[in-house]
């Protein structure tokens, strides 16, 4: 089966081929009209073989280089393609003599008049490939203009998308909220309730408390609050299901680096630690849940290793958290991130990399 790159080349040849064929044939008949003196075969040949080599090498070799460069260039050029044009011609009329293909001698051929028709057929076809050139090259920068225009539209149609997916994400995080202030009148009054019934309790109430308080408090004009805070939180998330689970989460969570002058968007780090709640065995002395934080200037890297669970089933997911995570990454981080999952029938890994 022939590939579309060989079909367009076989297109491209048949289709010179069958404009030089009429060319041709049209200047031998004008010829014939104009009554002409006709030469020999051997003639027309050489003629219209080196006429077609001055039209290919303008159009391919000269006018390519030339283009935006000093004029001088392009005349050099062109003088350099006319003095081969001359020689080669000549050199082939002394052969046709010596092997009595031309009854014309070199001495008889080369005179005023016959070196002014070859330099006007010369310029003559020159001319012709030079406005082949420039309409070949006119078409090029079109086509251009327009890929260049169709990837922009692309582009733009891909960051409405994007936008849109973003806002979705949102509307649907939103809708997972509970109303802000009777979420938090509801956790004062069993604070104050706890202080005088079970004080064992007012801890975790506070954690939860400061916890839905970032995840609700508006966002800075920025979108991002400090990496200390986040990680903050995650810490008040953990000792949070520490209570729990009645202290027998088998969990460390290790930070290396300087978080100071770093901001993050909100949720993005707590948001792969609670996942851990509802898919982890968290009870797994000999493989606990590992959380790692490493910071190398602006480079962040976090980590979260854990076994699945396998003795009960885990607790049912919205769907709202990873996806939406990676709706939010791709939104505002682009190409400065990178979320890595390796999961095998036992094993979970969560790596991020964000430049911030």
């Amino acid at each position: 089966m022939i590939s579309e790159f060989a079909s367009k080349k076989i297109k491209f040849f048949r289709a010179h081929i069958f404009a030089w064929a009429l060319f041709i044939l049209f200047e031998l008949l004008l010829s014939f009209l104009l009554h002409v003196p006709t030469a020999t075969a051997a003639d027309y040949i050489l003629g219209y073989f080196l006429n077609i080599v001055v039209f290919y090498a303008t159009s391919h070799i000269t006018w390519p280089i030339a283009y935006k460069k000093p004029i001088h260039i392009g005349l050099a050029l062109i003088l350099l393609e006319l003095a081969a044009y001359l020689a080669i011609k000549y050199i082939f009329i002394w052969i046709y003599f010596k092997l009595e293909l031309s009854t014309h001698a070199p001495s008889s051929v080369i005179t005023q008049d016959t070196i002014a028709r070859t330099l006007y057929r010369f310029i003559y076809f020159v001319g012709l490939s030079s406005g082949y050139w420039f309409a070949l090259n006119i078409i090029t920068q079109r086509k251009e203009i327009t890929d260049l225009e169709k990837g922009i539209l692309l582009d733009q149609l891909h960051q409405q998308k994007l936008e849109k997916k973003l806002v979705d994400s949102e509307i649907a995080y939103l809708k997972s909220q509970i109303n802000p202030h009777f979420l938090f009148n509801s956790l004062n009054f069993l604070h104050n309730s706890a202080i005088k019934n079970a004080p064992q309790l007012t801890k975790p109430i506070l954690l939860l408390s400061d916890i839905m308080r970032y995840a609700l408090t508006e966002i800075p004009k920025s979108g991002k609050v400090d990496l200390s805070e986040e990680i903050e939180q995650i810490s008040s998330f953990i000792d949070l299901n520490q209570f729990r689970f009645d202290h027998n989460l088998q969990l460390s969570f290790t930070i290396t680096g300087n978080t100071a002058k770093l901001q993050i968007l909100p949720l993005i780090l707590l948001t792969p630690v609670e996942n851990i709640f509802k898919y982890a065995d968290l009870k797994n002395t000999e493989h606990p849940v590992k959380i790692n934080i490493e910071i190398n200037n602006n480079e962040l890297q976090f980590t979260i290793y854990n076994r699945k669970i396998r003795t009960r089933k885990p607790i049912h997911s919205h769907g709202i958290g990873l996806k939406n995570l990676k709706l939010r990454l791709d939104a505002y981080y682009l190409n400065t991130h990178e979320i890595q999952i390796i999961e095998t029938a036992d094993d979970y890994t969560f790596k991020l990399q964000i430049t911030l």
